[in-house]
């Protein structure tokens, strides 16, 4: 079930972006991909991070059944989003980012053994 809500949020979530126009127009360079910095926020702006890292690798999580890790990503994206958008604009996606953290730790509670290992 994680899974299938999973992938239904994250189509949602892409959504959102492009209907609030936060859906980057341009492909970050290969080097600008391979940051290790949080949100790769040494090489790209933060929608780019979720739109050519973030969904990229949780789709891939998805088609593989890979256990979902923690996450809440929702706070990063109310503050870059709202210090960046005056209109408010990335309110749903922090919504529904919040709806991706909350799966992610539904699947925390639901898919971990007494000893502290996913199932």
């Amino acid at each position: 079930m994680s899974y299938i809500a999973l992938s239904a949020a994250l189509d949602v979530l892409e959504i959102t972006m492009q209907k609030a126009s936060l859906w980057p127009e341009q492909v970050p360079t290969k080097e600008a991909l391979q940051s290790s910095e949080p949100f790769a926020i040494d090489t790209m702006p933060f929608e780019s991070w979720l739109a050519f890292i973030f969904i990229p690798k949780m789709r891939l999580i998805v088609d593989e059944k890979m256990p979902i890790p923690p996450m809440n990503i929702a706070p990063a994206a109310e503050v870059y989003l709202h210090s960046t958008n005056e209109d408010s604009a990335g309110k749903g996606v922090v919504e529904q980012l919040q709806r991706i953290d909350a799966i992610a730790k539904q699947y925390q509670v639901t898919f971990k053994n007494i000893d502290g290992k996913y199932s």
